[in-house]
């Protein structure tokens, strides 16, 4: 219910601004709906007719497909689907904002009103902003509450609407003659800084660099509703990564306008873009080993399986130990002769032991029997989880599994390996989306310190 209000408000925004603009230029006389109103009926009238039918018909698909509720889509699609929605609507007003009492719907061919080409604030990065928003919200919707029908009527929208780009540029070259070719050459047709040319790596860098800087201040404001709040650890790299991004895309575009205030020494340029790069490497491949140790396929029959703490909420387990346990009880019960090991000691702001939390989860929720649960309650950290789980077990060659979310395996593995075990296998609890991404790549820093300890020291 809450992403169908979500969906639902997103749209209700577009077209309150829309209908909103239109009604407060009826009332100083001008006629904004000019969509297939032009009296000589020839191509262009033809595709704002189809174009008009089309975003017609794909309002009352969308409101259909968010009351029927299903999608074929996962619930990152639906976060990500609610950043384009989002951005759709604020790219659509500040489209009209700047365009003032200029905006019209459709080819004016009939208007005779002087208007001015509009160049400035966003136009300055869009030539069409106001036909960016409708496809922005357009995808938002369909990663929302995405299905086949939803699907083919998106794409015909979006086709549409660009057919409607291509005529309107025709008549905008026709009034407003070099000035709009101009415009054309420095300015990209949905969005950009126009055509790339010889400084087009610095350009791509900047578009990089830009996308990754709004994605994390969505990204972050994402963690903060599904991660717990400011409780989660970690959650301020996204702001520190937004503002490295945003000022990485400053420090590009005055280079690209010739007006680089401080000009670093080639030398200090290089060794910037061979650290980064080395840098970006280690981070890609220990990614790739993160989230491959995330799809282990589990070993039958272990002897034990040690079932890593995750935090408490009072006596509750938090969402990521949740999912550790509904895995271990999954394994408990389709291997009859393992034991496991249920560790975790008391936090300062936890009622009870995390393995006790485990213990009661197990056996009331999932009704595991008592007899095959064993509580390591003194271990605060990952390493003490393991050491202290191997003393209780008191055989290094005891063939055993580890259960943690997946993307926490990979380092709960290698410290296994430091601490003594000599026959451990994964048991990879589910990751909890959209939060996981998050999850993963702050394990990446949490490896760094693996290897840090353990092999430098």
């Amino acid at each position: 219910m809450t992403y169908r209000l979500i969906a639902l408000f997103f749209i209700a925004v577009f077209y309150l601004i829309y209908f909103t603009k239109m009604l407060i230029q009826r009332r100083k006389g001008i006629v904004t709906d000019q969509i297939a109103k032009s009296k000589v009926h020839d191509k262009s009238y033809y595709i704002e007719l189809f174009m008009k039918v089309a975003t017609c018909l794909i309002v009352v698909t969308e409101v259909a497909s968010i009351i029927y509720g299903h999608s074929m889509c996962t619930i990152m699609f639906r976060i990500i689907g609610m950043y384009f929605a989002f951005l759709g609507d604020l790219v659509f007003f500040l489209a009209i904002w700047t365009m003032k009492d200029s905006w019209r719907a459709g080819v004016a061919r009939d208007d005779e009103e002087k208007r001015d080409l509009i160049t400035v604030g966003i136009y300055k990065y869009s030539r069409n902003p106001a036909f960016l928003g409708f496809d922005l919200v357009y995808v938002g919707i369909l990663l929302m509450f995405g299905n086949p029908v939803l699907l083919v009527i998106t794409i015909w929208a979006i086709v549409m609407l660009h057919l409607q780009i291509l005529q309107e540029e025709k008549y905008l070259e026709e009034i407003y003659g070099e000035s709009y070719k101009e415009y054309k050459n420095r300015t990209s047709r949905y969005a950009g800084l126009g055509k790339i040319t010889e400084s087009g790596f610095t350009k791509i860098c900047l578009y990089i660099y830009f996308v990754l800087g709004v994605w994390s201040v969505f990204y972050f404001f994402t963690c903060l509703a599904y991660g717990g709040g400011f409780s989660l650890s970690w959650v301020w790299i996204w702001v520190l990564l937004a503002v490295f991004s945003f000022a990485r895309v400053w420090m590009l575009k005055a280079r690209l306008s010739g007006q680089e205030k401080i000009k670093l020494p080639s030398i200090i340029k290089w060794s910037y873009r061979v650290v980064f790069a080395i840098c970006l490497m280690i981070f890609v491949v220990t990614e790739v080993r993160i989230i491959g140790a995330m799809t282990t396929r589990s070993q039958k029959d272990l002897d034990y399986i040690v079932v890593l703490g995750a935090g408490l909420h009072g006596t509750e387990p938090s969402n990521p130990y949740k999912a550790r346990l509904k895995r271990a009880a999954e394994y408990l019960k389709e291997n009859e002769g393992t034991v496991a090991v249920l560790s975790g000691g008391q936090g300062s702001d936890e009622a009870i032991s995390e393995a006790l939390a485990a213990k009661n989860v197990l056996v009331d929720q999932y009704g595991i029997d008592e007899s095959r649960l064993i509580l390591e309650e003194k271990s605060r950290d990952t390493e003490q989880n393991l050491k202290y789980s191997l003393e209780i077990i008191g055989d290094p060659d005891a063939c055993v599994g580890i259960v943690t979310n997946g993307f926490h395996e990979l380092r709960a593995m290698s410290i296994a390996g430091e601490v003594g075990y000599e026959n451990v296998y994964s048991v990879p609890a589910q990751t909890l989306f959209p939060v996981g991404i998050h999850y993963c790549v702050r394990e990446f820093f949490g490896m760094v310190e693996f290897w840090i300890k353990y092999c430098f020291f």
